[in-house]
């Protein structure tokens, strides 16, 4: 079904007068969301006095970009609830709240005593979750449409926030109550049910339990390829990302001495989430895995019975891993059988979205074909995935095949720490697959991009380590999912294309006449970032991905997550759907810069906010999401109807039209202006949330419709 959801209701004054000061600001003080017009990213390090002036932007003279504007700043606050945007701002994504209500919803990148505590979420059950908070913003329709082509500030759009949802289940299957009546969430419980404390040190104060770190998320729409084909609801997939060993540990005598309260492998791990958008309640699906992911997308799976997605990042601590899919039946209990009429809210939720019986495969490579990936001895204790991706002459194109362990998740009753999942089991010899070997590497494989072309199960996927781009597609899925009549097939072939190597000279980005680089104290001089930091001309560390497929290029914008000290890189490459190779040989196109050790604005201690500076240091860009077809306007001056952009309705609009008119929003993670009123808030680090166009040459456009 499609969903037709108000927008948010005007809080009461009873709800307002019982708002404490630990979760609320004053309005009246605070900046409210959207007034905040000045932007995080920059054209080019900022060499002009005007470029250096607190509340104000730096350079804007974007070279490829048609226009870029802020929505929401971390640290503002809701006008009327006085609830204020955390940070750091991550995965996003927007959809129609009504036919006049476009919400945009984002996650926050937060770590809880690990960094600085956010303030505290309440569920309706009374438990506080502080760390990552996922946070809606209804905006007015026909505002955003113009917005771009205005000066107005966003608040003039902003029709109010919350957050997604407001009931939680943890990993037994359990609504998470407050610690004080027996509540209990996975990154701290034993699979006997024993809560484990922090260390001293770490100790909550603003919540019950944290979400740890929410990275990459992703919204995908019931029946988004077809009738009945994807899922059966309208979620947002989520997950914690990292181990967060840290919070167990204490150390003594200045740090050098450490012990540990208990070992993170022994709990049950962290929340792979999805939330059911419609009733506000987010569930942890034990099925998708325990070890944590950057981000959880959704493919193409070409059978009405099934659901597929990628699970991209992270294997708890252990590496390597393999890059890994999960494959779910519809409509079936954990064991396999069909869900029981009378089973739980819950459990129907969750088995109509083929998420209680499923399987985790990994990406596996016949023995013969190791050599010619520049492999000579095969070893799943060596990251073998980065040593092909820095071989230069390694094959561009190999076949591979997605194999599950021997490890299934049991079901509610047969709970099991994260230690003792498929985790553990990527390495091991008796695991590998018949004449076949686990392509393990570092798992630090940030965002995958989805190919929206109706007829693919393809994905784009970053591998962050070293940094290169792999192309994997799944050309046979549909035969072997008829094939696997019902049941979970034993193996899925595919095939991989390397986009892009992680050595030197594989990547430049053209800058026109900006992206400059921030100059240091050596007197580093005038350069670009046409290269990275050190001159190297390669992606480094890609993180954000996003696939858009217009009606005359198919262009992925890209993120790097490296630690620039010159600024971090946001650019755009356009792809050959039919090579999945760069149009232009080894060129890419620059869009924005942001932050940096040695950025002239940190040096002036000036911020976006005002008075919210606090050191210099990176920034991160952080993932792109379309927004076209809301704001899209048919022959008649009317928008599309939700009914309209249901099903395949939303990417048949996006591909009938050009890339220069395709609206984007993403964010930007600004560790460097936390201070101020995101302090004063509890919003942790800071950031921006934006919207912007594409201008890029028209010779790239040519070259990709050749």
């Amino acid at each position: 079904m499609t969903l037709h959801l108000k927008p948010f209701l005007t809080v009461s004054t009873t709800a307002l007068l019982l708002a404490t000061s630990a979760l609320t600001a004053s309005a009246e003080d605070m900046k409210t969301i959207g007034q905040v017009t000045a932007i995080v990213a920059e054209a080019s390090t900022a060499d002009d006095p005007t470029e250096l002036a607190d509340g104000l932007s730096g350079d804007t003279a974007f070279p490829y970009l048609g226009n870029l504007k802020a929505l929401a700043t971390v640290g503002e606050v809701d006008a009327v609830t006085g609830k204020a945007l955390t940070g750091y701002p991550d995965g996003q994504a927007a959809w129609l709240a009504d036919e006049d209500t476009v919400r945009v919803v984002y996650q926050s990148e937060s770590y809880a005593t690990m960094s600085n505590e956010t303030y505290g979420w309440e569920m309706q059950s009374g438990a506080k979750f502080t760390g990552s908070h996922i946070h809606a913003i209804d905006y007015d329709r026909a505002g955003l449409a113009e917005f771009l082509g205005n000066e107005a500030a966003a608040a003039s759009i902003v029709k109010g926030s919350n957050h997604l949802f407001d009931r939680v289940f943890n990993v037994f299957g359990d609504e998470v109550l407050p610690r004080s009546r027996g509540g209990l969430w996975g990154n701290q419980t034993l699979p006997n049910g024993t809560l484990v404390d922090f260390a001293e040190s770490r100790k909550l104060s603003e919540g019950d339990f944290f979400f740890q770190s929410f990275c990459g998320a992703y919204y995908e729409p019931e029946g988004k390829y077809g009738d009945g084909i994807g899922f059966a609801d309208d979620v947002w997939l989520t997950a914690e990302e990292w181990k967060i060993q840290r919070m167990y540990d204490r150390s003594f005598d200045g740090g050098e001495t450490k012990t540990s309260i208990i070992d993170a492998n022994w709990t049950m791990g962290l929340a792979s989430i999805v939330v059911d958008i419609a009733t506000k309640t987010a569930y942890t699906v034990p099925a998708l895995g325990q070890t944590g992911y950057e981000k959880i997308l959704p493919l193409n799976p070409q059978n009405p019975d099934y659901v597929v997605l990628v699970l991209a990042g992270y294997n708890h601590d252990l590496e390597p891993a393999p890059l890994k899919i999960y494959i779910g039946r519809k409509g079936m209990d954990a064991d396999g059988t069909p869900i029981a009429e009378d089973a739980p809210a819950r459990d129907q939720f969750l088995a109509r979205n083929g998420l209680l019986h499923g399987k985790i495969y990994g990406m596996a490579v016949a023995n013969e074909t190791y050599p010619e990936l520049g492999i000579d001895e095969i070893d799943t204790s060596s990251k073998m995935m980065d040593d092909y991706i820095t071989t230069p002459n390694a094959s561009a194109k190999f076949d591979v095949a997605f194999v599950p362990t021997s490890f299934k998740w049991g079901g509610w009753d047969q709970p099991v720490a994260v230690g003792q999942t498929e985790m553990t089991l990527w390495q091991k010899a008796d695991e590998q697959p018949e004449g076949h070997t686990y392509f393990v590497g570092d798992s630090k494989t940030e965002h995958p991009a989805a190919d929206p072309a109706f007829d693919k199960t393809r994905w784009v996927q970053n591998l962050t380590n070293k940094g290169g781009m792999l192309s994997v597609d799944l050309e046979n899925l549909a035969a072997e999912l008829d094939a696997a009549s019902g049941e979970l097939p034993a193996t899925v072939s595919g095939s991989v294309t390397r986009i892009l190597s992680a050595t030197d000279g594989s990547l430049t980005l053209d800058v026109a006449d900006k992206g400059i680089k921030h100059s240091n104290s050596e007197g580093n001089g005038v350069q670009t970032h046409a290269t990275w930091e050190d001159g190297r001309a390669q992606m480094v560390a890609p993180d954000g991905l996003q696939w858009i497929k217009a009606s005359d290029a198919d262009v992925l914008i890209v993120d790097e997550d490296s630690g620039n000290e010159f600024g971090e890189r946001k650019f755009a490459l356009v792809i050959d759907p039919e090579t999945m190779q760069l149009t232009e040989e080894g060129k890419g196109y620059f869009l924005a810069q942001a932050g940096g050790k040695y950025s002239p604005r940190a040096e002036a201690g000036v911020s976006i906010l005002g008075g919210t500076y606090t050191k210099a240091t990176s920034s991160e860009f952080s993932g792109t999401w379309n927004i076209t077809a809301m704001l899209a306007r048919k022959a008649d001056g009317s928008f599309y109807t939700m009914d309209e952009l249901a099903g395949t309705g939303e990417q048949e609009i996006i591909q009938s039209l050009p890339v220069k008119d395709q609206v984007l929003i993403g964010v930007v993670q600004h560790k460097g202006e936390s201070g101020g009123q995101v302090a004063a808030v509890k919003a942790d680090q800071g950031g921006q949330i934006f919207i912007f166009n594409l201008d890029l040459p028209e010779a790239s456009y040519e070259t990709a419709m050749k």
